[in-house]
């Protein structure tokens, strides 16, 4: 804390306040120093940005070095020579050593780091290492918490989810040790071969969804799901998600440093838009939103900024699903808005009740005549056929009474003359009160039917 002779923070403190580890009546008092005190900001951003990372980054990008060698057409960024510092360049193979690790290429970059592709010498698997850049390393809470999250994931155990094999937290740039998936990953099959079958659509979402029910029962929450975070098995097609708690440790670096909310603005819940508290219903929106991508080939939002897709996600709904496709089902639609409402309350409440619906619809697709469709999705079928029922039964009801009102002034006509009679029929009172009033509130009935379809 603060010492009588010394009006700031020790640095212990603030590196405490940095890991989280504060009791919150502390950090409240830190923070309300922070505000008023330049000197302690400064300590703070020192200890947060690990100098030595920077610096070293900084030697590195400033020589003209050859690029490192990729698994890819595509030329690698000259950012990531900051990756050669780490590597033991004594080995014989590859492009170097990380610890024990052969590396020998460069799978993919992206905001959090680098993936590399390298051999496990004991087990001889191929592997695939993704070190944290030191933009996110930097920032302790940001680091902490995805070490944190790393070793949380690493517990769980399901077909449809990546396994980590290491979490290394102390190395100079911590870094997570997964298998090597041959296949690529959603982002990349769509870009190729655009939208999917429906069959494939309610599949691969049926794989997420039970994989994020498995995450979820281990108190794991994703926070970014999309399509670029869920590889496909070479091969048999199968579906694991990968980067567990990225989302989270990019908000606690991206909020330190700039005070905008990272992650991917297509695929965000609402509340997540907002910045508000997240539980698992985001990630099922989010898988509504990835089911969206799959079957129009298109986001669900989009707009000329990030921050007007935001705004759209909290303010407006997608278009329907068979706008944009045809050739997919109404009722999907109804599926996946049930993933996708605006309002929590509202949402399907648990990734293991959108795994059942999936599983219920994908059962009904591959076998129509034994297997029907869930209820839920029955719902507005049900309901259009019942509009289009009440809309035949009442046009015959207005058919038979306007024969009725016309027999029955036809034999009034015919009848002998009397007061009774005379004095309706000079007006024609009589059909104007009964037969055109029910006339006219059938053509009612049936415009609020109409405007109700």
């Amino acid at each position: 804390m603060i010492a009588k002779t010394n009006p700031h923070f020790e640095n212990e403190t603030l590196r405490q306040l940095l890991d989280e580890s504060l009791p919150r009546e502390q950090t409240e008092a830190v923070e309300k120093h922070l505000g008023n005190c330049r000197k302690c900001r400064d300590r703070l951003e020192e200890l947060a940005g690990k100098a030595e990372c920077w610096e070293e980054m900084v030697n590195v990008l400033s020589e003209r070095t050859e690029p490192i060698p990729v698994q890819s057409d595509q030329p690698l960024d000259a950012s990531l020579q900051w990756i050669r510092p780490l590597l033991d360049e004594s080995c014989e193979h590859g492009m170097g050593l990380i610890d024990d690790y052969v590396v020998e290429g460069v799978i993919g970059q992206g905001g959090m780091g680098v993936v590399l592709r390298g051999i496990d010498p004991e087990l001889n698997r191929p592997v695939a290492i993704k070190v944290l850049s030191p933009h996110l390393a930097g920032v302790g809470a940001a680091r902490a918490r995805f070490m944190r999250e790393a070793q949380a994931a690493a517990a769980i155990v399901h077909p449809a989810i990546v396994p980590i094999y290491s979490v290394v937290p102390t190395a100079r740039l911590p870094y997570i040790v997964m298998p090597w998936i041959a296949g690529g990953n959603l982002q990349q099959r769509i870009d190729r071969d655009g939208p999917l079958s429906l069959d494939e659509v309610l599949c691969i979402g049926l794989q997420i969804a039970e994989g994020l029910s498995a995450a979820h029962r281990q108190g794991v929450i994703h926070r970014d799901i999309k399509p670029a975070n869920i590889l496909i098995e070479e091969g048999n097609g199968r579906v694991l998600i990968s980067d567990f708690g990225l989302a989270r440790a990019l908000d606690d670096a991206t909020l330190t440093m700039s005070g905008m909310i990272a992650g991917t603005p297509q695929y965000m819940s609402p509340e997540q838009a907002k910045g508000e508290t997240v539980d698992v219903r985001s990630d099922v929106f989010s898988l509504g939103s990835v089911l969206y991508r799959l079957a129009t080939g298109r986001p669900p939002f989009r707009a000329e900024s990030p921050l007007a897709v935001l705004r759209k996600i909290s303010e407006t709904r997608p278009r329907p699903i068979n706008a944009i496709n045809e050739q997919m089902p109404v009722w999907l639609d109804g599926l996946v808005s049930q993933f996708m409402q605006t309002e929590i309350g509202k949402r399907t409440a648990t990734a293991d009740a959108a795994a059942s619906l999936l599983r219920d619809a994908l059962s009904h697709v591959r076998n129509p005549t034994m297997e029907s469709l869930p209820r839920s999705l029955q719902r507005n079928r049900k309901r259009a056929w019942l509009a289009i029922g009440s809309v035949l039964l009442i046009t015959s009801i207005g058919i038979g009474l306007s024969w009725f009102a016309e027999t029955n002034r036809e034999k009034a006509i015919r009848a002998p003359i009397s007061k009774e009679v005379l004095n309706p029929l000079r007006n024609d009172a009589w059909y104007d009160t009964e037969a055109v009033s029910e006339l006219r509130s059938i053509q009612q009935t049936l415009s609020g039917l109409e405007a109700s379809l």
